[in-house]
């Protein structure tokens, strides 16, 4: 009877263990001397520990983030404490130590690294959502003191209202971009039946394109679709503000006299690609990466000149993922840059 007990027991504890082992979170049980002595397999990974030749050590002997160190010396585990591990990859923990029995631990721990990854993001997006407002506000404001306070000949007056148009419709702009951001990040995955001429399309680019270059630019635009009408799924206006985004930075950041091609080319496997090349000054490899980010700049100061939000590729991005393809984005410096989209061929059609 005492040996099926014993069995009962050693099965149920078995059985709660494997629960602990389903869990994503990690657990660690020390002893009255902080030695290891069980560990689950979700806290050895979050600790870098090996669940077996790592048993009866020492723990702050094994894990030597001062965080975590101070933490467990100090017995104050009323709180939780964040540590920034950096065994192959960088991972911040939140741990959290509970005593129990005769001075025995229970050592919880929480990856939360992409929990601290979206709060900086979305501290970081409120920052520069404040600076760019800020800036053409306090433009305004002075504007206005200065209509205000000194009498302005009829030339000036018209110079300053010049330029406060100018402010406004930068806030307009920014404003504008955030709601279709918005929107966009909102809206659930674009229906695969509603179908949009790419020739209206192309034609739409081509007329905003050339009226934003104002005969600065030899533009030129191309269709490739074997002879045959191309339609594309999706959502026109989405496709439109990508698509419209690349042409209009390509005119924005390309010199006068330099060429800009735009492209809609069909692709073997049945999809199709869109590609706005510019002559540009180029970008440098280190920025490419980050460019599709909310409000990044390669260059803040020329961007601003130039009537730029911040926000054009970050919407591109988000459009043609949502429809199933990606962005590409390849530059030289002082060789000009290429962004392509790549549309899936469940997405396109020829008729």
């Amino acid at each position: 009877l005492k040996d099926v007990q014993i069995g009962e027991e050693q099965a149920r504890l078995r059985e709660f263990l494997s629960a602990i082992e389903a869990s994503p979170n990690g657990v660690m049980l020390l002893d009255a001397n902080d030695q290891i002595t069980w560990i689950s397999s979700a806290a050895a990974d979050h600790f870098g520990l090996n669940p077996q030749r790592d048993l009866l050590q020492r723990v702050t002997n094994l894990v030597r983030q001062p965080a975590f160190v101070q933490y467990l010396a100090g017995g104050d585990y009323r709180d939780v404490v964040k540590c920034q591990m950096s065994h192959g990859t960088q991972t911040v923990l939140q741990i959290l130590v509970r005593v129990y029995g005769d001075g025995l631990k229970l050592v919880l721990s929480q990856d939360i690294t992409e929990r601290e990854r979206a709060d900086t993001m979305r501290r970081d997006f409120v920052a520069n959502v404040s600076h760019e407002i800020r800036t053409p506000l306090t433009v305004l404001t002075g504007f206005i003191e200065t209509m205000g306070s000194l009498p302005l000949t009829e030339v000036e007056r018209k110079r300053v209202i010049s330029l406060m148009t100018q402010q406004a419709d930068r806030m307009q702009g920014l404003v504008n971009d955030l709601l279709t951001l918005a929107q966009i990040e909102g809206s659930p995955r674009p229906a695969s039946d509603r179908w949009i001429k790419v020739d209206a399309l192309m034609g739409r680019i081509e007329t905003d394109g050339l009226a934003l270059s104002r005969e600065r630019h030899p533009m030129s635009f191309v269709t490739e679709t074997n002879g045959k009408h191309c339609e594309i799924a999706g959502i026109e206006s989405e496709w439109l503000s990508a698509m419209g985004n690349l042409v209009s930075n390509a005119v924005r950041y390309t010199p006068e006299g330099k060429p800009i091609e735009v492209r809609w080319v069909g692709q073997a496997d049945g999809g199709a690609e869109f590609s706005v090349k510019d002559g540009g000054i180029g970008i440098a490899p280190e920025h490419i990466p980050r460019l599709t980010e909310r409000f990044y700049r390669v260059d803040g100061s020329r961007s601003r000149e130039t009537g730029g939000t911040g926000l054009g590729l970050s919407i591109v991005k988000h459009v043609v993922q949502r429809h199933g393809g990606e962005l590409r984005i390849s530059s030289e410096s002082g060789k000009g840059s290429t962004f392509t989209l790549t549309v899936p061929a469940a997405r396109v059609r020829l008729v």
